[in-house]
């Protein structure tokens, strides 16, 4: 395999076009680390920091600095868009680690697991390489039911159900699960769907079951890759209702408390 297939493959689902070659490569150099590092799996884990870049480190960082945001609001965190799980089981693991007994809040995560459903004209602007019919596509469902089941052999009350998987198209799973969970409220709305329809049922099903203190965070708002994100949000809520943040260390996500 050449390096430029080597590179490629790495970066399956990253925006290829927006590395610099030095990025690539420093991707390439990374997962060959990895492979010749004689640690074994587990010391690998217990030494993350060890191999995992910085933009890594920081979004876990950002994941936190959000989690502690809502972690006196009462509810559910809600992912739509998992992709591999990162920011799914980054969750996860707050809740364990700082409110291992709060057995009602749970983490639960929608995504079609078959990469981008059908692209409207809202998002047709986008010059992105991955922007078509099953882009994006993270097979990563049987990986994280796995650790979903090993989380919960190491956390408190691993009994109770913590995180919940649901897949399929968003537009059509959310409306089932709100019928099926009619108690449900959400202090964290993560939408990372990237696409306008998706995101904007979300919102519309969604943002009446935040309480005051909750939040709604944004991963490509103001992306020209995504403009669909944005074309939602300002259909479905508006922009000027919407007091915007962002983390002084974050590249694109921001958020937005309920006032």
């Amino acid at each position: 395999m050449t390096n430029e297939n080597l590179s490629r493959e790495i970066l399956r689902n990253i925006e290829y076009e927006r590395n610099t070659p030095e990025m690539l490569q420093f991707y390439a150099e990374t997962a060959k680390f990895l492979d010749r590092a004689s640690w074994n799996n587990l010391e690998k884990i217990r030494n993350f920091p060890v191999f995992a870049w910085r933009q890594q480190i920081r979004n876990f960082v950002e994941r936190y600095e959000i989690y502690k945001m809502i972690k006196n609001v009462p509810g559910s965190i809600l992912e739509c868009g998992i992709a591999d799980g990162f920011g799914l089981m980054s969750f996860a693991h707050f809740c364990s680690i700082f409110e291992g007994y709060h057995h009602t809040r749970k983490v639960i995560g929608f995504d079609t697991f078959a990469g981008f459903s059908e692209l409207l004209a809202e998002d047709k602007t986008s010059n992105a390489m991955h922007m078509k019919r099953g882009g994006l596509r993270h097979d990563s469902y049987s990986i994280l039911q796995e650790a979903i089941r090993l989380y919960n052999q190491n956390r408190p009350l691993g009994h109770i159900e913590k995180i919940r998987l649901v897949k399929g198209d968003a537009s059509k799973t959310i409306p089932v699960f709100l019928k099926e969970n009619p108690y449900l409220v959400i202090a964290l709305l993560y939408l990372d769907m990237d696409l306008y329809q998706p995101t904007k049922d979300a919102l519309r099903l969604l943002v009446d079951r935040i309480p005051k203190g909750g939040m709604i965070c944004f991963d490509e708002i103001n992306h020209p890759d995504y403009p669909g994100e944005t074309l939602a949000v300002m259909e479905e809520v508006g922009l000027h209702n919407l007091k915007l943040r962002r983390f002084d260390f974050s590249t694109r996500a921001c958020y937005a408390v309920v006032e």
